[in-house]
């Protein structure tokens, strides 16, 4: 009898714990799911920007047989571009120079078979002025009326090793406009959350995640958001730029 009664005990004893266990198990389901109910959205902010730094390299190239005479000539050469920048309006400290460049043609090993090189064209010899300057109004004028360079004799040439545009601008003081644009998407991706919250019923929680995305620099007349090499060299290439930020942010909702 005693064993019985005993048995019955345990049982219901065993019992009370499944269903404290099924409703605690059962409780954390719901709190989970509860805490599981989130909207993910993106905040955008924009801002039209003028590059305060401009980069332009003027490169000639002379072709013969005698380097001391080539020399002469890139001197020359020099000095035609220099007198012609100042002219315009820049000053020594924005005016340098470009790495001298000596090719050997007949020490070429990747000419070709049977090329010919006529004794007053063995070495061609590239040098360069390079403007830095943060007038970049004047760069852009005076890049217009570089032809006469052309006209005074200095052969110019383009140097096909440098990847990006010539003249290239770029904009420098990204970090004091970098709080006010967070801020600006951060509020924006906020208006998306509480529509969203407005048509679901529901009511925002507090943020859950967070992240901050990148800031892009792009040409003001660029439609899309891509980042591809194409979309960069515009963007070197213009003066007027754009300054993009996509922030993505996880609100919780109640």
């Amino acid at each position: 009898m005693i064993n019985k009664i005993t048995f019955v005990i345990c049982t219901i004893i065993l019992s009370i714990g499944f269903l404290g266990a099924g409703y605690s198990i059962g409780k954390g389901f719901y709190l989970v799911k509860k805490m599981s109910r989130s909207v993910t959205v993106k905040g955008l902010a924009e801002k039209d920007v003028k590059s305060d730094l401009g980069i332009w390299e003027i490169n000639y190239r002379e072709v013969g047989n005698d380097l001391v005479q080539l020399d002469q000539r890139l001197q020359h050469d020099q000095d035609v571009v220099i007198a012609f920048l100042k002219k315009q309006g820049f000053t020594d400290d924005e005016i340098g120079h470009t790495q001298l460049k000596v090719e050997d043609r007949l020490a070429n090993i990747y000419s070709q078979p049977g090329t010919q090189t006529t004794n007053d064209q063995r070495y061609v010899v590239t040098a360069g002025v390079r403007v830095r300057s943060i007038n970049v109004d004047l760069i852009q004028k005076t890049v217009q009326i570089a032809n006469q360079l052309l006209q005074q004799g200095v052969p110019l040439t383009f140097d096909a090793s440098l990847l990006s545009p010539n003249p290239s601008f770029y904009y420098t003081q990204l970090d004091s406009i970098r709080p006010a644009m967070l801020a600006e998407a951060t509020k924006s991706a906020r208006t998306v959350a509480e529509q969203f919250a407005k048509d679901s019923d529901s009511k925002l929680a507090g943020i859950q995640r967070a992240s901050q995305g990148v800031f892009q620099i792009m040409g003001r007349d660029t439609s899309t958001m891509s980042a591809d090499w194409n979309s960069n060299q515009n963007a070197l290439g213009s003066i007027d730029k754009k300054v993009r930020l996509v922030t993505t942010i996880d609100y919780r909702l109640r």
